[in-house]
């Protein structure tokens, strides 16, 4: 853990175009609760965050992203003879696994602090299952992307190219990445620290562009229900991955989608310090059905802590 990532907390000054005019904010962290750094309190209650004056939920501040969301708890549900299997086959491919970097300079001590969700807990909830449910053509094409991923550089994560993950890819974070939330009037403001990623959701209900806009991240349309809010993504490229675990590596890696794919996101405050998620996705073009994620997203936080520049590209040969 960087001592860079403390100090104080300056607010934030952003412009972010928003149909034909600019909207210009401040989005500083909001003041974390005692119970940053605990887990979740066990009352039942249901949590009521205070409100905005455009009558938001107040969501705004800095996250980190949990343990349980990132790399520890499988995305989809494999058998022991499954992963021997695929370890074998990386080892093949790439020659054994030799880690680049320990740990010791990583947020995972952060992360696991506050975390809800059992670890071990399968991502893939829906199907009972726990996998991913493909077209059986689409299942062969995902494990021969998973099992020969160096063999040519469209099979690689685009997080690992220094590109935008997607959505909902994007949501399952790094171990070193946080995330952090605005709230200008009308709009929800998410800043990814992993490559200088940005959505702006705007709330007014305003349709999707057409079919010929294609976007990294998807084109994201929101609204509050209670505590929860709901994101409708559509207008996606299909340069991305739906999801696969951290380091371009893992059973669920290489999980293409077409540009048919669409993303119902569910954000819900649980507390003053914690966000779970929801995501359902569903491409006609790939999958039998719709299918759920569920994992605790973020936790908030500690105070002080600050995002830092992101340069992906820096230093690499």
């Amino acid at each position: 853990m960087s001592a860079a990532r403390f100090g104080a907390a300056p607010a934030i000054a952003v412009a972010v175009m928003l149909g034909t005019s600019t909207v210009a904010f401040t989005g500083g962290q909001a003041e974390p609760s005692k119970a940053a750094t605990a887990t979740a309190p066990s009352s039942t209650a249901p949590y009521v965050p205070k409100r905005l004056l455009d009558g938001q939920p107040d969501v705004r501040g800095i996250y980190l992203p949990s343990v349980t969301g990132n790399i520890g708890s499988p995305i989809e549900r494999f058998t022991p003879e499954e992963r021997a299997a695929y370890l074998r086959q990386m080892e093949k491919v790439r020659g054994p696994d030799v880690p680049a970097h320990g740990q010791e300079w990583t947020e995972g001590a952060l992360r696991a602090k506050g975390s809800r969700m059992k670890m071990g807990t399968v991502l893939v909830t829906d199907p009972p299952d726990g996998k991913i449910p493909y077209q059986p053509w689409a299942l062969a094409k995902r494990n021969y992307i998973r099992d020969n991923p160096y063999e040519r550089s469209a099979f690689l994560d685009s997080r690992i190219r220094c590109l935008p993950g997607g959505t909902p890819r994007e949501n399952l974070g790094g171990a070193t990445n946080a995330f952090q939330v605005l709230q200008p009037p009308g709009h929800v403001v998410i800043l990814y620290e992993n490559n200088h990623i940005s959505r702006v959701i705007p709330l007014d209900g305003r349709p999707h562009p057409g079919p010929n806009v294609q976007l990294w991240m998807g084109d994201s349309r929101g609204r509050w229900e209670g505590n929860t809010l709901v994101v409708d993504v559509t207008n996606f490229t299909d340069k991305t991955w739906v999801t696969g675990e951290q380091g371009g590596e893992g059973l669920s890696t290489g999980s293409f989608h077409s540009q048919a794919l669409h993303v119902v996101e569910r954000f819900t405050i649980v507390d003053a310090d914690h966000v779970d998620y929801e995501s359902v996705i569903e491409d006609p073009n790939v999958f039998t059905r719709p299918w759920t994620m569920k994992y605790d997203v973020w936790k908030r936080a500690p105070a002080g802590y600050e995002m830092l520049e992101y340069a992906c590209h820096e230093g690499n040969k």
